[in-house]
């Protein structure tokens, strides 16, 4: 596969612009739904690569559809919708009985089961039911991803359009920051992310700039480092102007894990001192461009919440550990138990499997989790560290979103399909897995 050229870093950069302005109008929406459609004859046809070179951009598309874009006639989870269409068709596609690397399809087969049966004590059905389309959602794609293997180049490819796309999702946000002054507060910003939700945009920049760091961290030409290394400092900019920490993290949590899986190769650390005069640039203009608002705002104790959301969830489990309170009830209990100051939803699929569906939620998603863990464990170097990144990363945006946009699924189709692959009897050359930058042949 051929690197990354500026390119291409520009092309999609001014298309995430266009779109960004709004000039099409609610007619924007006509265009998504035909990318989706286009996706679905990818499918169809079973032409992977150029399936995971369109579907990327309708993924990284949906939070501005849902959000900033008004287009009113898109259904909410069209993207989910799209995702089980499209992977269900490549499944039957296959035909006969699958043949699985990975066993971690049964336990999230046997939880979107229990979510379907729980369906039954929902309180709002129209809430417990987008619950259970991404369950169905993560099934389905766990199912496909488990009986397929992708090639290097494949991978190569897929990673490179998913960089692309969050360069393109950049493009859209700088928008706001080029039409108009934008007013800081101490709470996240949809005014610096272009009317999109803020927590969401910071969870997909975090996936964008962790796929730049390890660009940067493995690129030998000067130019092209340059180029990542630029591009790197624009997206975590705009991720730390959403005012939303957890992109931050995510990205913090990537650095560590490489950092301890490389931890021997001592000559790749003395690129990470180039982050500490971006660091400083970064500071420089978001306290400039926010008054000092920044400081006070990533300073502050908390996390909106969340722990307090956890530990509700973890006392409803306690008071109903057989079968928890029932597909979506979870916001309804906590306020109705006083457990919590009002109804929300859970922003923690752990604690939601937990809460709403007991033991056997426990059982059967937390193991959908430690089965990948353990798979992914018994892998060659390469591909074990690969899929370590992603996990970390699906687990954290879990953890810290809930389960709610395309992305998460997308990055789960990654984890899962690229097991170590089983030698030809002709040995031939084939590129590591994990060099994003090498050409494949």
């Amino acid at each position: 596969m051929k690197q990354i050229s500026s390119n291409e870093y520009i092309i999609v950069g001014v298309i995430g612009f266009l779109v960004g302005l709004r000039l099409l109008g609610p007619a924007l929406g006509l265009l998504y739904v035909g990318a989706g459609g286009a996706c679905v004859y990818f499918a169809f046809k079973n032409d992977h690569y150029r399936l995971f070179t369109v579907l990327p951009y309708v993924v990284f598309t949906e939070i501005f559809i849902r959000n900033g874009a008004g287009v009113t006639y898109v259904p909410y989870l069209f993207m989910e919708y799209l995702l089980i269409a499209v992977f269900l068709i490549m499944l039957l596609n296959k035909g006969g009985e699958l043949k699985l690397h990975s066993r971690c399809g049964l336990p999230i087969f046997l939880y979107a089961v229990i979510e379907t049966l729980d369906m039954i004590r929902a309180d709002d059905i129209t809430y417990a039911r987008s619950m259970l389309t991404n369950s169905i959602v993560l099934t389905v794609v766990a199912l496909w991803s488990s009986a397929n293997a992708f090639t290097p180049k494949l991978t190569s490819h897929i990673i490179k359009q998913l960089t692309l796309a969050a360069v393109y999702l950049c493009g859209n946000i700088l928008v706001a920051h080029f039409t108009h002054d934008i007013t800081y507060m101490n709470v996240s910003s949809s005014e610096a992310t272009n009317r999109m939700a803020p927590v969401q945009i910071s969870a997909y920049l975090g996936i964008g700039t962790s796929m730049l760091f390890l660009y940067i961290m493995q690129e030998r030409s000067r130019q092209h480092f340059i180029m990542h290394t630029i591009v790197f400092a624009i997206m975590v900019t705009l991720m730390v102007l959403t005012f939303s920490r957890g992109g931050l993290y995510f990205l913090a949590g990537v650095i560590t894990l490489y950092s301890l899986l490389n931890w021997k190769q001592i000559g790749r650390f003395a690129i990470m001192l180039l982050f500490i005069p971006i660091g400083y640039f970064i500071y420089y203009y978001a306290v400039d461009a926010t008054d000092g608002k920044i400081e006070v705002r990533y300073v502050e104790k908390g996390n909106s919440g969340r722990t307090e959301l956890v530990q509700a969830g973890f006392t409803l489990f306690a008071q109903e550990p057989l079968a928890g309170v029932g597909t979506g009830n979870y916001g309804k209990e906590i306020n109705a138990r006083n457990l919590y100051s009002g109804e929300s939803g859970a922003h923690n699929e752990f604690v939601r499997a937990a809460a709403e569906h007991g033991i056997l939620g426990i059982l059967f998603y937390w193991g959908f989790f430690i089965i990948i863990l353990s798979e992914i464990l018994e892998r060659k170097k390469m591909q074990r560290d690969l899929a370590l990144y992603f996990l970390l990363l699906f687990c954290l945006i879990i953890v810290h979103n809930g389960l709610k946009i395309g992305v998460q699924f997308y990055i789960l189709i990654i984890i899962l399909s690229t097991p170590t692959l089983i030698r030809a009897r002709k040995a031939r050359h084939v590129s590591p897995l994990f060099n994003i930058n090498a050409a494949a042949s």
